[in-house]
C-alpha cells in the first residue's frame, strides 16, 4: 500500500514551528532591550541613556531596537510598564477587609507589604520618579505612562477607603477617600526616597513600625475629617 502525503500538509507544521520560534526570539530580544535600558537608566539617568548605548549593552543591532520601539520615549514607556508589572505582582491589592478583620488591621497589613516592596523592589519607583523629576518636555510618553499608573493605583486605594469609611462620609466629607489615597501615595514616595538615601534604613521590624505609624495617622485623619 502506498501512502501519499500532501506537500502542503508537510509544510504547514514547519511554518508553524518557524513562526513560534520567531515569536519566541522576538520576545527574548524585546526583554533584552528592556533589561539593558533599565540598567543604563539606573546608572546614567534618562539623559545619559541613548539608543546607541542600549544597542551596545543589549548586544542586539539597532534595527532590532527600532523594530520593537519607535524611539527612546516609547522604549522608556515600555520599561516603565514592565517594571510596574513586576512590582505590582508583589504589592498587595487593596481588596476589602476579610470577614472579621477590622479595616485598621487590614490597612496596616496592606501598607506594611507595600512598604516592603518599595524598600526591596524599588525599580518601578526609581525609574518613574526619575523621569518625573527630570521632566523632559519633548519626550513625555514615558512620564505620562508613570503618571497614569499612579492614578490607577490611587483610584484603587480611594475605592478601598470609600468602602471602609462609615456610611454618610460622602455628604460629610466629599472627596475624603481620594485625599486619603493621595496621602498614602505621597507617604510611599517619601519611604522610597528614605530607603534609597539612608544606609541604615531599617529591616522588617522598622518597616512594620512605619506601616503602623502611617496607618494610625491615616485612621486619625479619616476619623477627624468625618
Amino acid at each position: 500500500m502506498i501512502i501519499t502525503v500532501n506537500a502542503k500538509s508537510r509544510q504547514e507544521p514547519q511554518r508553524g514551528a518557524k513562526t513560534d520560534r520567531r515569536s519566541r526570539q522576538g520576545r527574548e530580544s524585546r526583554q533584552k532591550i528592556l533589561d539593558a535600558t533599565f540598567e543604563l537608566a539606573h546608572e546614567l539617568g534618562y539623559q545619559g541613556t541613548s539608543i546607541a548605548k542600549v544597542v551596545s549593552r543589549s548586544g542586539l543591532p539597532a534595527s532590532s531596537v527600532y523594530w520593537h520601539f519607535a524611539d527612546k520615549d516609547a522604549l522608556f514607556a515600555a520599561v516603565i510598564q514592565h517594571s510596574f508589572e513586576q512590582w505590582s505582582a508583589l504589592v498587595p491589592t487593596w481588596d476589602p477587609p476579610a470577614e472579621g478583620e477590622s479595616w485598621q488591621d487590614a490597612m496596616v497589613d496592606r501598607i506594611h507589604r507595600a512598604i516592603e516592596t518599595v524598600a526591596t523592589s524599588p525599580e518601578f519607583w526609581r525609574l518613574g520618579l526619575m523621569l518625573s523629576l527630570e521632566r523632559q518636555p519633548v519626550e513625555p510618553q514615558a512620564r505620562a505612562r508613570f503618571q497614569e499608573i499612579r492614578r490607577q493605583v490611587q483610584a484603587s486605594m480611594a475605592d478601598w477607603w470609600a468602602g471602609v469609611l462609615p456610611s454618610g462620609h460622602q455628604s460629610r466629607s466629599p472627596g475624603l477617600p481620594r485625599l486619603l489615597a493621595r496621602f498614602t501615595m505621597a507617604a510611599a514616595d517619601g519611604i522610597f526616597i528614605a530607603a534609597q538615601v539612608d544606609d541604615d534604613f531599617g529591616g522588617d521590624t522598622e518597616r512594620l513600625a512605619l506601616a503602623r505609624l502611617l496607618a494610625d495617622s491615616l485612621a486619625a485623619a479619616a476619623i477627624r475629617s468625618l
